[in-house]
């Protein structure tokens, strides 16, 4: 296991910051939402939330265009996608 440094870790923790800060930011509110609400769920129940809440935030942008909005529904709730990079 590699040994880190309480500077190597801070590093990181911005590189981190810098990469959320780039989002749009009702998404960030929403993210962080979720990961409070979550703390209190088992972990079903918190990726469910989270879909909710990513889903809340697609309609919001597009509103009701049909196929974009059906496109993101299949996105957000296909488990099989990748959810984060970091």
């Amino acid at each position: 296991m590699d040994d880190f440094t309480t500077k190597d870790l801070l590093q990181r923790a911005l590189e981190i910051v810098d990469l959320i800060a780039q989002n749009d930011g009702t998404m960030v509110q929403r993210y962080k939402r979720a990961i409070v609400e979550g703390r209190s769920m088992d972990f079903d129940k918190v990726l469910k939330r989270e879909r909710e809440l990513a889903f809340a935030h697609y309609w919001q942008i597009i509103g009701s265009q049909s196929s974009t909005i059906q496109n993101a529904k299949e996105f957000i709730t296909d488990e099989s996608e990748t959810r984060s990079i970091l």
